[in-house]
């Protein structure tokens, strides 16, 4: 992996997690720095103003969500770059986090390989990210499917329920089939988070047999404000699948007597 020598911040309440994180990013030439707690990270971000933070959500003194909840208030221009780390993804926690600005998420433990991938990835954006991000806000906003603006609206409002079902889903499903992960990066580019939506077409797009939508959703982001018009996201063959949880879901909450938690 190439590299401008940028310092990366590891923040895990665990030693052994702390190092073995640091051994791989050494190991690819980066500058690392560490911390333990919430606390301690926001004072080395604030000294120290890494390039990309890889934070632990779960730790016994002050958690991740915190660290995130205070660089949410700071100016974009002052804000690193954030990689979730976490061995409970529950949806919900994983929602907002990305929505709080979060990168990308790694589940507990991770492999160098994937940790390389989300670190690249989350480096790339660029310095002019927030007014990028802002364009693509707008062009995906235009252009959302029903399906894609129903979906914005149940994660904008911390529709619990919905996410769970919907989104938990999705990550189920895209752990076994890759593809899944175009609509998961199609529903945070809605809401203008482009790095966590880079990620997960990224992730489908380079799984193995590829993904062609995620590829057309990848391209598509890379000619936002550089061409007059702006084409759809792709939502791929599994568009169908949305519908369905969509009528089930709202079919069921119209019922007190129903819970969505009862269907697979």
């Amino acid at each position: 992996m190439s590299n401008r020598g940028e310092n990366i911040l590891v923040v895990d309440d665990e030693h052994n997690i702390r190092v073995l994180l640091r051994s791989t990013l050494e190991s690819d030439g980066f500058s690392v720095s560490e911390a333990s707690s919430g606390e301690e990270a926001i004072d080395s971000i604030e000294r120290q103003k890494p390039a990309l933070v890889l934070l632990d959500l779960w730790m016994p003194r002050s958690d991740g969500m915190m660290v995130l909840e205070h660089l949410n208030q700071q100016p974009p221009e002052r804000r690193p770059r954030v990689i979730v780390l976490t061995a409970h993804s529950r949806v919900p926690v994983v929602v907002k986090a990305m929505r709080l600005g979060a990168s990308d998420f790694l589940e507990k433990p991770t492999t160098p390989e994937d940790l390389r991938i989300s670190v690249a990835a989350a480096l790339e954006e660029s310095s002019d990210a927030a007014e990028t991000e802002t364009q693509i806000s707008q062009a995906a906003r235009e252009k959302l499917t029903p399906i894609l603006a129903r979906i914005r609206h149940a994660v904008w409002n911390q529709d619990i329920n919905f996410i769970e079902h919907t989104l938990g889903t999705l990550f189920r499903k895209a752990w076994s089939q890759p593809a899944w992960f175009n609509l998961l990066g199609a529903v945070f580019e809605s809401e203008g988070n482009r790095g966590a939506a880079k990620t997960f077409y990224q992730k489908a797009a380079n799984a193995p047999g590829g993904c062609e939508a995620a590829s057309r959703n990848l391209l598509r982001l890379e000619n936002v404000g550089k061409s007059p018009v702006q084409e759809e996201v792709d939502l791929g063959d599994q568009q169908s699948f949305l519908a369905d949880i969509l009528e089930l879901h709202d079919g069921h909450h119209s019922d007190p007597k129903h819970s969505i938690r009862s269907h697979p």
